[in-house]
């Protein structure tokens, strides 16, 4: 009878997650895929991630369209368009 509870309730459980991921206002965009990379594999371990050079906190309202595409270990990575800059900026996934 629980796994029928914990599938009944799996749903309401993703989709609050991806409703919280959704809800940031602040995108990190840095100016290279490598620094893009390094703090996405930083985040992810059990250390916050050290702050990267050419890389920055951009309000998401600034970041337009993708100008490029990447994979790398299954993770997607887009240099999106971004008001004010020059060229497109790598966002961290």
């Amino acid at each position: 009878m629980l796994p029928r509870t914990i599938l009944a309730l799996l749903p309401a459980a993703l989709w609050a997650g991806s409703a919280l991921a959704e809800d940031a206002t602040t995108v990190t965009a840095c100016e290279t895929l490598l620094a893009a990379r390094r703090l996405d594999a930083a985040a992810g371990s059990d250390r916050p991630a050290e702050p990267e050079a050419g890389c920055r906190r951009l309000p998401r309202s600034q970041v337009g369209s993708v100008e490029q595409r990447a994979m790398i270990g299954g993770a997607p990575y887009e240099c999106m368009t971004v008001t004010g800059s020059g060229r497109c900026l790598w966002i961290v996934p």
